[in-house]
């Protein structure tokens, strides 16, 4: 693995590429801690990136700090043990780190496991790692989990870098567009495009100014408004050259005129411009072209300051940094560039006259460039090579700055020139050489086969890490060991008499020989050598052999296991011509569809196959015509006893195989497997429509009962959507007064398997309260779930029907206590005068007797009229409720 080594010059480098060492803490980043620490169940995890002095904590979870020196770092050792994973269940047991101050002191580190961070360049960068205060262990599935997000972190890494990258290079586009715009405002050069189907004309700035127009104007411009500009004896060769650049194909023409002014006079200009679209016709659309004004270039003194200009300009155009300073180092004059770097660093630009050291930069840097100048002044000429930190790059460019003596016409040393150029280029092609090798040591370890180097002695001089895989050994521990002391006993004279044989200049191939592993087993090898007599070495390919001798050991099993595979298998294996006419079917046709192989070679396949998919099969297996292999989807065949079975197929075209010369057709009874998903789906259709439609509604809780789920039932039964549930806490909608009664039912169902929740009231989504009867069941260790299920029924109808009824009882009981009052004295008088009857013993008069009956006979019409009242007070009492 590259990067073993913690002070590996690739390896910090590709670490310092990430830019990511001292960055602030993102949340992406503790995220992934977070989930580690949860997923390893430990109090910590940190994302540690380890360079040559320190490890630095991207993301620290559960820990403060932001990185600890290299020596009391843990993760150290994923990189220089070159191990993908680290894990110390007993750190205090662990010789390496037992006297660790985080071990002995606090935090008192017991446990840790980390995983290492690993490029695609195969660069370990640090790992993502969790720690404990108490010796523990992690199982496979947390190991894995803790790989898996460390290979995410270098994902996140690539993408950060990436990402820095597409930025930096938007900046570098911007910054050369407004350098093109800065040059050709330089250069007063003005640019126009012309439609020549609207007779329009676009300009810039420069071009509004030379033309002497205003925007206004330009905006109704014309090209006999342009005519009537130009001077009319120039007019005729501007038409003519004009004429010639709309002919097709079109070519550059140039034409220098002169041009009215607003102020009357003419100034002259030179035109340049192209036809850069046609129509099919060949006819000219649009044109683009320059206009500059060169009025000054008709004198000579116009003309040498031209020059001086475009010398300016061309030292500003540059992206080489250029500047000279007097003997106190003070700035005499730069280019453009060196203004605008100087403004980046420290907010605005050096004044000529002005000293070029600033305190907005460190004094380092200060001392650092004031010993370049003293050298310059003192040495003369010289160069330096330099890192350069552009404050709009991520990355570090190199410079190479040249310090010149700047002279009088005495001769009399003035001050000093300086000229700083981007060298990044030739340093990172330097940078590709020396990668270049480590890139041919990278392919040779990625290859499976040990690839090795041996001297005229038989000692190894170089080896691939494939020996690790093959022989057990490390590469450090084979370089320097003699051959023979790893081969095989029995086979040191064959391998010897081989090695003269390459030695004497014959090239050794497939040489056949065993070598002892680390571990004592013996491995068979096959090697292919030869000698270069210049450099005096062997080269060689080392291929573990156990693979193929199994093969020749498995190879006449697996003959004998094919007639037994073929015979007894539960798929049916024929072979048919292009026709599908069968030459050869398996036995195991007897088995699938009661068939004999006798019975259907001869027969066209198709004649078995269901009508409705005939069309289909047909398709499928013409195809094989052209395709080595084709896959054909279920369809029915028919066996012996008339029944349609579903099948799939596969087809392989051996046609031009001289032992089989037909197609394979590999068929499968997919039958049974077709109705059970068919029962499936009918199944899941069934469960939808219940859950979808039913008048239930079916949600989804966590232990604190927030909602993780909610049926599309919950619209009907309560007006709240699905998603409007989903994070909210099932007790924000129960009414104050029954919550503590429902809660208490919520934490029986956390210890047994179901509770049901008698009625209770929750709002609705438009605000009113309804009655709600829930049955929770706990499914918490239910994979598939992982919650409380709670199925909930609106009773509102009910509760208020019951309701209704026990208001109707208390009624009726009310009546029934008023009338009793009521009826009592009646029927204690009616008694009475019965009784004075009974006991008459015919001492009453006729008179008396008369009376007392009539007495009686008013008592009961007095009691028959309390009766009636009842019965309508009672009528009225239950319509009066019904009502309500």
């Amino acid at each position: 693995m590259k990067g073993s080594n913690i002070l590996d010059t690739n390896r910090l480098e590709a670490l310092i590429s990430f830019d990511v060492m001292d960055t602030h803490p993102e949340a992406i980043y503790d995220e992934i801690t977070s989930l580690a620490a949860s997923i390893c169940n430990t109090p910590v995890s940190l994302i540690s990136l380890v360079d040559d002095k320190r490890q630095f904590f991207k993301s620290h979870f559960g820990f403060e700090g932001n990185g600890t020196p290299l020596k009391e770092s843990f993760c150290k050792h994923v990189i220089t043990d070159d191990l993908n994973v680290l894990v110390v269940e007993d750190t205090h047991a662990d010789k390496r780190f037992q006297d660790n101050k985080l071990v002995t002191e606090d935090p008192n580190v017991g446990f840790y496991a980390g995983a290492s961070l690993t490029t695609a360049d195969g660069h370990r960068l640090g790992t993502l790692c969790v720690i404990d205060y108490e010796s523990r262990q992690l199982n496979d599935t947390q190991i894995d989990g803790l790989q898996t997000l460390a290979k995410q972190v270098v994902h996140l890494l690539e993408l950060r870098k990436a990402k820095v990258l597409e930025q930096k290079q938007k900046i570098e586009l911007e910054k050369k567009g407004r350098l093109l715009d800065n040059v050709v405002s330089a250069t007063g050069i003005g640019i126009w495009e012309r439609n020549l189907v609207k007779d329009t004309f676009t300009l810039n700035e420069e071009g509004i100014a030379i033309f002497g127009i205003d925007q206004n104007t330009l905006d109704n411009f014309k090209t006999d408004d342009w005519f009537k500009l130009i001077y009319p004896a120039d007019l005729p060769l501007v038409q003519k050259k004009m004429l010639e650049c709309l002919k097709y194909p079109s070519k550059d023409c140039s034409v220098q005129y002169r041009l009215l002014q607003k102020n009357g006079e003419y100034k002259w200009v030179h035109e340049k411009g192209k036809v850069l679209k046609w129509n099919d016709a060949k006819e000219p659309l649009s044109m683009y072209g320059t206009i500059q004004d060169i009025t000054q270039k008709k004198t000579f003194t116009t003309e040498l300051q031209r020059v001086k200009n475009n010398q300016e300009a061309m030292i500003n155009s540059t992206r080489d940094l250029m500047w000279s300073i007097d003997l106190d180092f003070n700035l005499i004059t730069a280019n453009t560039a060196f203004h605008e770097l100087v403004k980046k660093i420290q907010g605005k630009p050096f004044e000529e006259g002005n000293s070029v050291f600033s305190e907005s930069v460190p004094q380092s840097v200060t001392e650092k460039w004031r010993s370049y100048y003293k050298k310059a002044l003192k040495t003369g000429s010289f160069s330096v090579k330099q890192k350069i930190q552009d404050p709009d790059k991520f990355w570090t460019t190199y410079g190479l700055t040249s310090f010149d003596l700047m002279y009088n016409k005495e001769g009399e040393t003035i001050g000093i020139a300086c000229f700083s150029k981007d060298i990044t280029s030739e340093i990172l092609s330097q940078q590709v050489l020396i990668s270049a090798k480590a890139e041919m040591q990278k392919i040779m370890d990625t290859s499976l086969d040990i690839i090795c180097t041996i001297d005229e002695e038989g000692y190894f001089l170089s080896i691939n890490k494939a020996v690790k895989e093959v022989w057990g050994y490390a590469p450090k521990e084979i370089i320097g060991t003699n051959y023979i002391e790893l081969v095989y006993q029995e086979d040191h004279l064959v391998t010897e008499q081989s090695a003269a044989s390459v030695l004497s200049g014959e090239k050794v191939v497939n040489f056949e020989n065993r070598y002892v592993h680390k571990n004592g087993h013996v491995v068979p090898m096959l090697w292919s050598s030869n000698w270069d007599e210049k450099d005096r070495v062997y080269y060689c390919i080392a291929k573990d052999n156990t693979e193929k001798k199994k093969a020749e050991l498995q190879l006449a099993h697996s003959e004998r296991l094919f007639k037994t595979l073929v015979q007894e298998s539960s798929d049916i294996i024929s072979i048919t011509d292009l026709e599908g006419n069968f030459t050869y079917v398996s036995p195991s046709s007897i088995n699938v569809i009661q068939i004999s192989p006798e019975e259907l070679i001869g027969t066209n396949a198709f004649e078995y196959v269901h009508p409705d998919d005939i069309e289909q099969v047909a398709k499928s297996f013409s195809l094989i015509a052209e395709q080595k292999s084709v896959q054909i989807a279920p369809y029915r065949f028919k066996n012996k006893k008339g029944e349609w079975r579903w099948f799939i197929a596969n087809a392989s075209n051996q046609l031009n195989s001289p032992t089989i010369e037909g197609v394979i057709v590999t068929s499968r009874d997919i039958h049974e497997k077709r109705e059970a998903k068919e029962q499936l789906i009918q199944s899941e259709r069934r469960f939808k429509t219940l859950v979808q439609e039913g008048s239930d509604m079916i949600c989804l809780i966590d232990e604190k009962a927030d909602f993780t789920y909610a049926s599309p039932t919950s619209i009907k039964v309560l007006n709240i959507t699905p998603e409007q549930f989903i994070g909210t806490n099932a007790f924000d909608y129960i009414h104050p007064d029954d919550y503590e009664t429902v809660y208490n039912e919520f934490i029986k169902v956390l210890k047994i398997p179901q509770v049901n929740i008698k009625p209770f009231r929750f709002k609705h989504g438009d605000g009113h309260w309804v009655w709600l009867e829930t049955v929770i069941t706990n499914k918490i260790d239910e994979p598939t779930l992982k919650g409380i299920v709670a199925n909930s029924k609106d009773v509102t109808t009910k509760v208020q029907h019951l309701k209704a009824i026990e208001e109707q009882n208390a009624q009726l009981k009310k009546i029934a206590w008023t009338q009793s009052h009521i009826v009592r004295a009646p029927v204690a008088r009616l008694m009475g005068l019965v009784e004075l009857l009974r006991d008459d013993k015919e001492k009453l008069k006729q008179e008396e007797r008369e009376q007392i009956l009539n007495f009686i006979l008013t008592s009961a019409d007095e009691i028959d009229h309390v009766i009636k009242d009842i019965v309508d007070n009672t009528i009225n009492a239950i319509d009066l409720d019904e009502n309500t």
